[in-house]
């Protein structure tokens, strides 16, 4: 991009007939600061990039699911309040069908909802199979600041919780540290191994580069020794032997588009024309 085009693209080029009376650049060129991303500010929209907070499936098509992080280009605008907090609505196009989607926000509960178009996807999972810690409940956060009772039984449940697993946990430090203790010997011993890798590799890209190749060449296998072995290649007497029957062929057609010269008679006069050829052949 040139100079010119680049100061034009960030917005920094002014042009000759633009004064410093007239305003700012944007206020010349009757445009807003936001361009396309405000053509519905009127409305109360602004175009933003919404990032899906959850898994859904879109129910356009009842069988594609949009993951969580896909991007979108949503309308935002405001549909409500919640005390002093205001509700944002997200309207986007699904990307599998184009329909429409609606997610609102939810300050209530710290959560996004959706309006339509969608279905939240539904994980459920057991917290012993994937090895979580299982995580309180509103109800129980709430009792555990506010019933002493309830917080004494909680305390003594976690301290048994604590006494269970530390003979697994003091195991696993000690394998740790066992592991990873001598920093010098892990980084020979990694760098023993990467060492013959490294020189095998720089053997390899200088054969290729004798080769005049410019790319590094895998070492040779069984099977690629197995699939050389099946190519079969015309030798040069056969290429020779076709290159001489088109010759003849050649010779044998009529220079004039309209002949009326039938097959029949051109095979014939190949066939002459082998015969004399052998014999000059036989003679020399």
């Amino acid at each position: 991009m040139s100079s010119l085009a680049a100061a034009r693209a960030d917005n920094f080029y002014y042009p000759p007939e633009w004064t410093p009376n007239q305003g700012s650049l944007n206020k010349f060129h009757g445009q807003h600061a936001l361009r396309e991303r405000a053509r519905k500010l009127d409305e109360g929209i602004l175009i933003i990039r919404f990032e899906m907070p959850f898994n859904i499936w879109c129910e356009g098509c009842n069988d594609s699911m949009i993951a969580k992080g896909v991007r979108f280009n949503a309308e935002k605008k405001q549909v409500g309040n919640y005390f002093s907090t205001k509700i944002w609505s997200f309207t986007m196009k699904s990307p599998c069908c184009k329909h429409q989607i609606v997610i609102q926000t939810d300050p209530k509960n710290c959560e996004y909802v959706i309006v339509s178009g969608a279905r939240r996807k539904i994980e459920e999972f057991d917290v012993e199979d994937v090895e979580t810690i299982e995580l309180l409940t509103d109800e129980e956060r709430t009792k555990l600041y506010s019933d002493a009772f309830f917080c004494l039984e909680h305390e003594k449940a976690d301290l048994q919780r604590k006494k269970e697993a530390e003979p697994g946990l003091v195991l696993m430090k000690r394998k740790s540290d066992a592991r990873y203790s001598d920093d010098y010997a892990l980084n020979r011993a990694l760098r023993a191994k990467l060492r013959p890798q490294k020189k095998r590799v720089a053997e390899e890209e200088d054969a290729s580069r004798k080769l005049g190749l410019g790319l590094r060449l895998l070492p040779a296998s069984k099977e690629d020794a197995a699939a050389a072995a099946r190519v079969k290649f015309l030798s040069s007497n056969k290429l020779e032997k076709n290159r001489k029957d088109k010759q003849v062929l050649i010779n044998a057609a009529s220079i004039f588009s309209g002949s009326s010269v039938s097959n029949t008679k051109r095979l014939e006069l190949e066939a002459n024309r082998r015969k004399i050829n052998t014999a000059a052949a036989s003679n020399c």
